[in-house]
């Protein structure tokens, strides 16, 4: 039997640990409870008084907008205040994803039974901002909506743009959307304008879109700065933060040539914002604050634009003057004829002041217009930059040929009467054969019979003889013959011919049948556009329904694969609709353009120049493909309309270095007598009439053009441009041939001139004048491999009329503009700033907005300084030897330049007694500098001998030669002397006088 007291004990026990547990429990539970309550004190109290300013920012986000302020470009004048580059307003619609990725994703709503339901709230209002954009902007709502969604997203805080060049109508009516639809935004921007045209363009520059690479480039100066900027000095921070401020994003434009380039930093300005109050629906209430950008600094050029203009239309009416001016001699009379010539010439002007180096003019030609790059205009941007799409435009038919022929513009058409005159010598049998060979029967058999031909050789097979007698009829070189094939398998099709219509057209001329296929193709260009708006509106909106999703999934999927960034889905789209529609017109082409005009069967034998792939028969040098050979016409290199032949080439620069022969000479005092008498085994005679034989100690000396100079010294020899007497004297009388070489650097040549323009060429001097006789003759008269520029020569020719300094040339005058106040750099080291969050998301990982740039902003002027690059020992006697020698090359009575043998100068009194009138004012020297080209493309056609003329002119105020006051560089493509530039030389010379005395008046 149990103890009841033991019971009782253990009962009371049980009870009294029950409670005591109950009590723990009970304790624990409140212990939590006051701990969760002291952290939600502590955290109220971070975020209500450390936390407050952060906090207080973030909680009025959702009721504000920021909208960055682009900077205006900076303005370029001329010297005179005469605008190069300005800004026009231009009205944009632009979206900020940011603003619409505040209307939620999804949102529940209830039905009419009071049902919940998702709606997808976000895409909706997309959808319908799309529509309404398209319907105000006459868009197509859908290529906004993928616009939208695939880009505007990517850059969320930067405006995307939807449409550029709005009208004023156009504007207002975005205006009036923007309070009710946030997102869109009506930008009233700048843009480039050119109001001088084509006037000082290679100067001026152009602007394009920031490439990927420039755009890392920047990113990653601002990076490294970063990095390291606790060990730089104060020129490194400012350049951080200045870098920093600018805030390039990828939809800028930026200056690509020219001073737009060259200038980019000073001329692009700051960024600025405006600050928006919204409601919570996102509508506009009222501006809170504006940061006004800072407007990039007003450069002022040295260029005077009047000058510039009259110096570029000299040389466009030039072209017209040297036509027919390239002569050579026959090799079959030996009588000297005109030769072919491209159908641009081109050429050079350059004009400085040579007290200061400050260029006046550097005009070239061709040259073309920078309005064009800005309006986007892709045709012209394509001439201009003489692209494959361009050619291809000739050659189908599309475009023509265009040049400037003085006040007047010229057009042609690319027939084929005037490719054949283009690809082929001026006079020879292939010309003539061409004329017998002009129907499309006779090309058709003329190239089946050399395919022929070709199979059977190939095989070993014996040629039948009906096809052997045929090409043996044929009156060319077996080469020419060849080419004559691949020129009528190029032109005329013959796979594509049906025996029927052979039997039709046959006859036909190849230029009518090319004129035909030029006007097809037209017409199906444009066929060809108005059925791709079609399909895009119908099959492949249909095709987007339907496999859209799954086509995006696979290539979301293919990029993981391969591990690369995601690009915007419209891409795709675009790519998949390019391959869609190139399989939909190949199967609708003949049925939308056969015509009772074009046939099936005709439009089968129609090539465009993209469908020119068959290799060629024959191995040429220039050509693989008859696409190639049908490229013939136009120059390997281009025309060169925005390259700057002032600058940008280096050229053979003829007798116009001979001056830098003659002062080397006189340098080294030696001023040598020879007599300059042609004879058949010499070229010259010592005074004692030593003969100085054509082939002389190991070098080939050049001879004069004149036949006898007489006895002449180096005055003499520079009045009548002896070519012996330069070679002898550099070879006989320098102390050391690379004597030549060290005066060539000493005057700036083989070096780049240090002008504040991109692109420039160094020139060359060349090396071997030690070991290579021959070369050092013909380097001291200006041949061999010596390039020079006509900027350089310029230098050369200011640093003998003042004395000896050689003057960094100036293009820019003086910048003017403002600068944000630097002081407090260290804002830009804080961790924690406005609108960090959107910064980063556009790739700006730093402040934009400071109070940096809170500070008044400061207007600076600055000067550009003249600057002397080096001082070279002229003295009086010798500034005044090769000034009396270049004058006598004007006004001595057998002078290379005398006004009596100046062919420009008969029957144009006015020019005439112009250029009398500089009579002792004016000095210079000629240059024929002579080189191999040729412009035929068949195999057998030698090159033959071009000239380049050159006159380098300086101008004095006094007839002493003591105050210098500019001077004048020209220089011209296929020429015939040199003489024939100075005209331009004295002309350029008194439009200056004339404009600085009207600009001294006002």
């Amino acid at each position: 039997m149990k103890d009841p007291t033991k019971i009782l004990c253990v009962k009371i026990f049980i009870d009294r640990a029950s409670l005591m547990s109950t009590s723990y429990k009970a304790n624990r539970v409140l212990k939590f409870f006051l701990f969760a309550f002291l952290v939600i004190t502590l955290r109220v109290w971070h975020l209500g008084v450390i936390q407050r300013e952060d906090k207080l920012l973030e909680a009025q986000k959702p009721q504000q907008r920021t909208v960055l302020v682009r900077a205006n470009r900076g303005p370029i004048y001329d010297r005179f205040g005469v605008p190069m580059a300005l800004n026009r307003i231009s009205y944009n619609a632009t979206v900020y994803y940011s603003q619409i990725a505040q209307v939620p994703t999804i949102v529940w709503q209830s039905d009419g039974d009071g049902k919940q339901i998702k709606v997808y709230s976000r895409k909706q209002y997309v959808k319908k901002l799309s529509n309404i954009l398209a319907q105000t902007l006459n868009l197509d709502a859908e290529r906004v909506e993928d616009l939208i969604y695939s880009k505007a997203a990517l850059f969320p805080h930067v405006p995307f743009l939807v449409k550029s060049g709005l009208t004023e109508e156009e504007h207002y009516r975005l205006r009036m959307l923007e309070k009710d639809w946030p997102g869109v935004y009506a930008e009233i921007a700048s843009r480039r304008y050119y109001p001088q045209g084509k006037v000082g363009c290679n100067i001026v520059g152009t602007l394009g879109a920031i490439s990927q690479k420039e755009y890392l480039t920047i990113a990653q100066e601002i990076s490294e700065l970063k990095m390291t900027e606790d060990l730089y000095g104060l020129d490194e921070s400012h350049r951080l933060a200045e870098l920093k401020e600018k805030a390039y994003t990828v939809n800028d434009l930026i200056g690509k040539t020219g001073v737009e380039a060259y200038f980019e930093e000073d001329l692009r300005g700051f960024f600025g914002k405006k600050t928006y109050e919204v409601d919570q629906k996102g509508c506009f209430v009222r501006e809170i604050a504006e940061k006004q950008a800072l407007p990039g600094k007003k450069l002022i050029l040295t260029i005077s634009s009047e000058l510039q203009h009259f110096a570029e239309s000299l040389l466009a009416k030039d072209e017209k003057i040297r036509d027919g001016r390239s002569l050579g001699t026959d090799p079959v009379d030996k009588k000297r004829k005109s030769q072919k010539q491209p159908w641009i010439k081109g050429g050079a002007i350059v004009a400085l002041d040579p007290n200061t180096g400050e260029i006046l003019a550097l005009a070239s030609y061709p040259r073309f217009d920078p309005n064009d790059f800005i309006a986007g205009n892709v045709k012209q941007i394509n001439r201009w930059l003489e692209t494959q799409n361009h050619i291809a435009s000739l050659w189908d038919g599309r475009d023509v040929l265009t040049r400037e022929r003085g006040r007047k513009v010229e057009t042609q058409p690319l027939t084929w009467d005037f490719y054949l005159e283009t690809i082929l010598p001026k006079d020879g049998p292939l010309k003539a054969f061409f004329k017998r060979c002009d129907d499309i029967k006779s090309a058709i058999q003329l190239q089946e019979d050399y395919e022929a031909l070709l199979y059977f050789t190939n095989s070993g097979l014996p040629v039948p003889t009906e096809i052997q007698k045929r090409l043996n009829a044929i009156n060319l070189s077996e080469p020419d013959k060849l080419f004559a094939a691949d020129v009528c398998r190029m032109a005329v099709y013959a796979p594509a011919f049906t025996d029927s219509l052979i039997e039709q057209i046959g006859s036909m001329k190849i230029s009518t049948y090319r004129s035909l296929c030029q006007s097809f193709l037209k017409e199906e260009a444009h066929a060809k556009q108005i059925a791709q708006q079609e399909f895009r509106a119908n099959e492949f909106r249909a095709w987007k329904d339907v496999h859209q999703k799954q086509f995006l999934n696979e290539k979301r999927k293919k990029e993981k694969e391969a591990k690369t960034y995601a690009r915007p889905y419209i891409d795709y789209l675009d790519q998949k609709e390019k391959e869609l529609f190139a399989a939909h017109w190949e199967n609708e082409r003949m049925t939308k353009l056969s015509s009772q005009t074009f046939s099936e069967d005709l439009i089968r034998t129609f090539r465009s120049f993209s469908e020119l792939n068959r290799p060629l028969l024959g191995k040429y040098r220039k050509f693989k493909s008859e696409k190639d050979l049908a490229a013939a016409f136009y120059p390997r290199g281009g025309f060169g309309f925005t390259r700057s032949l002032a600058y940008e080439a280096g050229l053979p620069p003829g007798s116009v270095f001979k001056l830098v022969t003659g002062y080397e000479g006189l340098r080294q005092g030696k001023n040598p007598t020879i007599i300059d008498e042609r004879s058949k085994t010499g070229v010259a005679y010592t005074p004692n009439r030593i003969l100085y034989p054509r082939f002389y100690k190991g070098g080939r000396l050049p001879r004069s053009a004149a036949i006898s100079n007489g006895k002449i010294d180096l005055i003499g020899a520079l009045e009548r441009t002896s070519n012996p007497y330069f070679a002898i004297l550099a070879g006989d009388y320098f102390e050391d041939p690379e004597d030549l070489a060290k005066a060539a650097k000493a005057f700036g040549f083989g070096e780049k001139t240090g002008i504040e323009l991109p692109r420039e060429k160094r020139g060359n001097i060349p090396t071997d004048l030690k070991t290579n006789r021959t070369g050092l003759y013909s380097a001291s008269i200006g041949q061999h491999t010596l390039l020079t520029t006509p900027l350089q020569t310029a230098l050369m020719i200011a640093s003998i009329s003042n004395g000896g300094k050689l003057f960094k040339p100036k293009i820019i005058k003086e910048a003017i503009g403002f600068k944000p106040d630097r002081k407090p750099l260290e804002a830009f080291a804080a961790s924690s700033y406005l609108a960090k969050g959107e910064l980063n998301a556009i790739g700006i990982p730093f402040p934009l907005f400071t109070s940096t740039q809170s500070q008044s902003p400061i207007l600076a002027a600055v000067e550009n300084p003249i600057e002397i690059q080096r001082t070279l020992p002229i003295d009086s006697k010798i500034r005044k030897t090769l000034l009396e020698g270049m004058d006598r090359v004007v006004w001595g009575e057998k002078g290379s330049a005398r006004p009596t043998r100046i062919k420009g100068l008969v029957g144009n009194p006015i020019l005439k007694n112009e250029f009398l009138s500089l009579k002792h004012q004016m000095v210079g020297k000629t240059g024929t500098a002579e080189l191999l080209c040729n412009f035929s493309a068949n195999p057998s056609a030698p090159a033959q001998m071009y000239k380049y003329i050159w006159f380098g002119a300086a101008s004095f105020t006094d007839l002493l030669y003591a105050d210098p006051e500019l001077v004048v560089v020209v220089m011209l493509k296929y020429g015939d002397a040199g003489r024939e530039a100075a005209p331009i030389a004295a002309q350029m010379i008194h439009k200056w006088r004339e404009i600085k005395k009207k600009h001294s008046s006002d």
